[in-house]
């Protein structure tokens, strides 16, 4: 009498403890937050090498943090790196800050730019403070200042547009400086 009396007690302390740690209300389902904005993408130190239609790389992207949200079609970049690559025209472009859009195919430079041609000597820096980088077409423009170099040739001009796949460089308005011919 003692053992059935034992496992009885013992059913009715196991059936209580089981009560008090579980809920049967439909109160605790979880409920999974999608209004919140969170990290789809992010990395530190990265590249990544866009190829063109040819297979060869159209561009190179690096830079120190990258992070895109579920909510948003841009990736956000610290101190991006952008080699733009063409047959004969290379240019390295550094930025504290970037702003790329894959529908778009852009790439939207901010503050402390310099984009600076590679391969020649003496090499053409320009220097602005908001760059927008069509990927696809190679296309670069601003309406924001721009300061060019070259050698000892020095022009500034409010805004410009520079395609690198044709080296056309138009200048928008309030054009002035100097240039010297490179022998």
């Amino acid at each position: 009498m003692k053992t059935a009396l034992s496992v009885i007690i013992s059913l009715i302390l196991s059936v209580m403890v089981w009560w008090s740690i579980t809920d049967l209300s439909d109160d605790t389902e979880i409920e999974l937050e999608t209004s919140k904005p969170y990290a789809e993408i992010y990395k530190n130190d990265f590249e990544i090498t866009a190829m063109n239609e040819d297979g060869s790389p159209g561009y190179i992207l690096s830079g120190k943090y990258m992070h895109k949200t579920n909510e948003s079609d841009e990736i956000e970049i610290e101190h991006p790196v952008l080699m733009m690559k063409q047959q004969e025209n290379h240019w390295k472009v550094r930025a504290d800050s970037a702003i790329v859009n894959e529908k778009k195919e852009t790439i939207l430079l901010t503050d402390n730019i310099i984009m600076q041609q590679q391969d020649v000597d003496p090499a053409v820096t320009i220097r602005t403070s908001q760059l927008l980088i069509h990927t696809k077409t190679q296309v670069a423009q601003t309406r924001a200042h721009v300061d060019i170099s070259n050698g000892i040739s020095q022009i500034e001009s409010d805004g410009m547009i520079y395609n690198n796949i044709s080296s056309d460089l138009e200048l928008s308005s309030n054009v002035n400086g100097y240039y010297v011919p490179n022998d």
